[in-house]
């Protein structure tokens, strides 16, 4: 009851910071209303699964889970919900026929209330970590079962939750079934008091591979011809240095050689691009893609677009992991069949990088990095092979979705 009356007396602050946000472009103006409990589109009839991916990465996880849940059950409705924008951008694109799409309510009890009283979910399903205390609370009141899926906890937020016990405890046992994503969170998930846990694959490893314009994709292939070239991508500040100074290196062996390049924030572009030409080297956008053909760097400036990078390429440096950041997911390339290397700072994946580790590289220092891209580069028929052999990596540990399908529908209550 305290965090329910709380989040009520914050409630006007909370729709200042709505409006705010809708000014800069993060929450979409019309339909802003969804973020305090009302519906946008009318309920179907019949039983319904409430799904919540917070972010894009959640919801690009889950995408194969909606899909093979509504090929086994045609007759359930799936509701996802999102907190991002860029995410509900991707639940129009490549599930709009599958599910109905709104955006999750703030945690605020009488805007979960409803939001709950008017969709009448059978099944709720959070995806990795979000863990709010009004939304978990009035799930728990109104007796819907709630399943924490792909659960993941970081070493920062698994010591977070140690300094608060009691609180960990108060959400955990309100979840029916905690679905892990490794062994590491399973035991971490456990020794905070969470009633149910089980250990299951890593979501991300069911997902397609990135979705890409095949007109691009010949387009720019054409442009490239044969250079040799390979993609650093989600890349920080202070990676681009490395990557151009391995580039600058490389190039001394192949003249020709092309580095794609991609920050993790398309805002850092213009600062990447200058920092670029202040090295001297020619850098062309691929937002203002021309006929020109002399530049060395191609910089990525757009969102949604990695897939078209990773089937040009079959070398990938996952960025976020030269700096302390925790790195980004090595998944995604690897299902695209490509070798991924990465840097020192990978905590935030330690467990997928070990199932990957036999086809992939962990680099310690950037003058490793240059070797192991010289010795990629000059066995091209090498590489293509281990980048096959990661994507049957992945393709092997996607098998046990149906499992996780069973279990969900197995919670389901039924109308």
């Amino acid at each position: 009851m305290f965090f329910y009356l709380i989040s009520i007396l914050l409630s006007p602050f909370i729709r200042c910071l709505a409006r705010y946000r809708a000014y800069q472009g993060l929450e979409e103006g019309d339909r802003i209303k969804e973020r305090y409990g009302y519906p946008s589109i009318t309920r179907p009839f019949g039983s319904l699964v409430w799904m919540h991916a917070a972010s894009v990465g959640e919801t690009v996880s889950i995408i194969p889970v909606i899909k093979a849940y509504k090929s086994a059950y045609p007759d359930q409705t799936i509701l996802l919900t999102t907190t991002t924008v860029t995410a509900g951008t991707i639940a129009k694109q490549r599930l709009e026929k599958l599910c109905i799409h709104q955006y999750v309510p703030f945690d605020v009890g009488l805007w979960v209330d409803r939001f709950l009283n008017y969709w009448k979910p059978s099944l709720s399903v959070f995806i990795e970590s979000e863990l709010w205390p009004n939304m978990i609370q009035r799930i728990y009141h109104h007796k819907i079962p709630l399943i924490l899926l792909n659960a993941r906890l970081s070493d920062r937020s698994y010591k977070r939750w140690l300094r608060f016990p009691f609180f960990a405890k108060y959400l955990l046992k309100r979840f029916d079934l905690c679905l892990a994503q490794s062994p590491t969170t399973a035991e971490r998930l456990k020794k905070l008091n969470a009633p149910n846990v089980r250990t299951m694959t890593n979501l991300k490893f069911a997902a397609e591979p990135l979705p890409y314009c095949e007109l691009k994709f010949e387009e720019l292939k054409h442009l490239f011809k044969e250079r040799p070239l390979w993609v650093a991508t989600s890349t920080h500040a202070g990676e681009e240095e490395i990557v151009l100074e391995v580039h600058k290196n490389l190039q001394k062996e192949f003249p020709n050689l092309l580095t794609i390049l991609v920050p993790r924030h398309p805002l850092r572009t213009d600062k990447v691009e200058k920092l670029c030409m202040d090295l001297g080297f020619s850098v062309v956008r691929h937002s203002s893609l021309n006929k020109q053909r002399d530049f060395q760097i191609y910089l990525g400036d757009t969102i949604g677009e990695l897939g078209l990078f990773f089937a040009l390429s079959r070398i990938v440096l996952m960025g976020g992991s030269f700096v302390p950041i925790g790195g980004h997911n090595p998944i995604e390339p690897a299902i695209s069949k490509c070798v991924v290397l990465w840097g020192p700072y990978m905590h935030n994946f330690k467990d997928v990088c070990k199932i990957l580790s036999k086809s992939c590289y962990n680099i310690k220092t950037p003058l490793e990095l240059e070797n192991t891209l010289r010795d990629l580069l000059q066995k091209p028929d090498e590489t293509i092979a281990m980048g096959e052999k990661a994507a049957a990596i992945v393709k092997e540990q996607a098998k046990s979705i149906q499992d996780i399908i069973t279990t969900l529908r197995d919670y389901c209550t039924h109308e």
